[in-house]
């Protein structure tokens, strides 16, 4: 009987955290089915086009980041100083944020007229997914 009662008192306290882990789980795998798109239902031949513009942008997206590690060294830089740049802080914010901006738009705008009107509604759930940081 003191077995059995142990036995029901570490069930108990282990239940919760398979909880937890069940929860985790299911959160990474929701994510990662939508960022793979297959929630769209594409045909074959939308696939190969999204396919086709990632792979395009995947190099705008590698020189964006380079520029963007650049321009962060350089906010950095403006911190450090005595007297701090404002203007100089704001133009160099706001030229990371503008090339994001027109790269994310570049994207968005090839991947849109690819989805239909369901897929569109669809994938504007996950925009979030999507945007360049």
């Amino acid at each position: 009987m003191i077995k059995l009662k142990i036995f029901v008192l570490l069930c108990s306290l282990f239940l919760p955290f398979s909880l937890l882990a069940d929860d985790y789980e299911h959160k990474q795998n929701k994510n990662h089915i939508y960022k793979n798109l297959d929630y769209l239902n594409l045909s074959k031949d939308q696939y190969k086009k999204i396919k086709e513009i990632l792979i395009d942008y995947r190099k705008e997206y590698e020189k964006f980041y380079k520029k963007k590690a650049k321009r962060e060294k350089e906010l950095q830089e403006l911190i450090r100083e005595e007297e701090f740049d404002k203007e100089k802080y704001e133009n160099i914010a706001q030229d990371i944020h503008q090339e994001a901006l027109e790269l994310e738009i570049d994207t968005l705008e090839e991947i849109h007229s690819i989805l239909s009107a369901s897929q569109r509604k669809k994938f504007s759930y996950y925009l979030w997914e999507w945007r360049v940081e």
